[in-house]
């Protein structure tokens, strides 16, 4: 019984006693917690000047693999052919602060602007405030060299299939050509053709994305397998599911010409 006591003190001490820092599974956030990195990140790319071939490294699925996650953003710094990162979702695991604290302690690490998506496993417990506070809204917009990139937030499931995510009054409303835009390119963590997307507006999605001037390519991350492509009719645009940072790989995305072109990465 001693013993017992002796090792809780212990625990206690650790969590609640380094330099009066309280760490709690509930906690929201801390003094030291970024915020507003997202548009942060998109300020940086912004003041780049973009080639005519835009390259991005989609990353999706962290999930406490900080040790892939430092491997992968190693890897992005070893290169100078990248104008910025995605990280595609699941950023965390549990919903947990120190979770995100942790892998944003990682990829702001990166010598290129990074945004974020939100994933299913963020708007778990205290997620969804989280993921706001320190990333900012799920649904958003950025323009970079001539191409308009939208993420936006189709965890359906996680609302119970409620028929509002994903938002498709605001898609209609942000997907359309910006002036000096010729092409557009989605982002969001749950693929259309997956069970946690809404089945009542799988199809409405996808005529959307085919039917918008420009519209080139819609990514997703989320199913942790090798990269795959489909479409829903031989006309389609394509709809591109990535790797994940747990399966140590990540996709390179090359825009040049209005064109786009994907490259599976393994480390």
């Amino acid at each position: 019984m001693k013993k017992l006591i002796f090792y809780l003190i212990i625990a206690t001490s650790f969590f609640w006693g380094c330099n009066g820092v309280e760490f709690s599974p509930n906690q929201k956030f801390r003094e030291s917690t970024p915020q507003d990195v997202n548009n942060t990140e998109i300020a940086k790319l912004q003041k780049k000047t973009a080639g005519s071939r835009i390259r991005i490294a989609v990353s999706g699925d962290t999930q406490r693999k900080y040790k892939e996650a430092q491997l992968f953003v190693d890897q992005i710094n070893s290169r100078n052919d990248i104008d910025f990162v995605i990280l595609n979702g699941d950023i965390s695991d549990f919903g947990q602060l120190l979770e995100f604290e942790g892998i944003y302690s990682i990829y702001s690490q990166l010598k290129v602007p990074f945004i974020s998506i939100v994933g299913n496993h963020d708007l778990v417990a205290n997620g969804p405030y989280i993921f706001r506070r320190m990333f900012g809204e799920f649904n958003f917009t950025f323009n970079y060299g001539g191409v308009k990139f939208v993420g936006f937030d189709s965890n359906s499931r996680e609302y119970n299939f409620n028929g509002a995510v994903p938002d498709i009054a605001w898609l209609r409303a942000n997907l359309k050509l910006d002036n000096g835009v010729t092409n557009i390119v989605a982002f969001s963590h749950i693929p259309p053709n997956d069970a946690d997307f809404d089945p009542k507006l799988r199809s409405v999605y996808e005529e959307i994305a085919n039917s918008t001037p420009g519209f080139l390519a819609s990514i997703h991350s989320h199913q942790h397998s090798p990269d795959k492509t489909y479409k829903p009719n031989s006309n389609s645009v394509p709809f591109i599911i990535t790797n994940a940072i747990v399966n140590r790989a990540y996709t390179i995305l090359d825009i040049f010409n209005g064109q786009i072109e994907t490259h599976p990465v393994s480390f």
